[in-house]
């Protein structure tokens, strides 16, 4: 069987001590045995409890009859909460998502991003001009005429 990253139960440990405590190989070793055992036992669970029910998918509704099953119904409450918080993470992200793909959107943000583009040519404008007369390179002066060109 697969091995949890180590990095991620690292990390996962030390944001639930609020990284005051340092914890020893041997400690996450264990968090990550037990982690991977608790995955096992309720996806096995899961995975009988939806066969017995003629069903090919395992959806949240067998993950909370496994639960259940394994009289770790003290769980539940948490787990629910958190299973809230992962559909709005979700929805946020495909909310934003959905924005990117809305046309007015992006005419939006190209807009604002030929307003940039000028705002910054003119702001080099004005310093090549400075610059020519302390006598000094036009070379960027040059590359803003051939983008210029380039875009035409």
């Amino acid at each position: 069987m697969e091995q949890l990253p180590k990095a991620t139960v690292q990390q996962f440990i030390k944001t639930s001590t609020n990284g005051d405590m340092k914890c020893s190989n041997e400690f996450v070793t264990q968090v990550m045995s037990m982690a991977r055992e608790y995955i096992q036992l309720v996806s096995d669970q899961a995975n009988t409890i939806c066969l017995e029910q003629g069903k090919k998918t395992i959806s949240g509704e067998f993950f909370y009859k496994a639960i259940s099953k394994l009289k770790l119904d003290s769980q539940i409450p948490h787990l629910k909460e958190i299973e809230e918080e992962i559909k709005e993470e979700v929805n946020v992200k495909n909310q934003n998502r959905a924005r990117f793909q809305d046309e007015e959107h992006l005419k939006q943000l190209e807009e604002q991003q030929k307003q940039l583009y000028e705002k910054a040519k003119l702001e080099n404008s004005k310093s090549m001009i400075d610059d020519e007369e302390h006598g000094k390179s036009r070379k960027l002066h040059i590359q803003f005429e051939q983008d210029d060109e380039d875009q035409q």
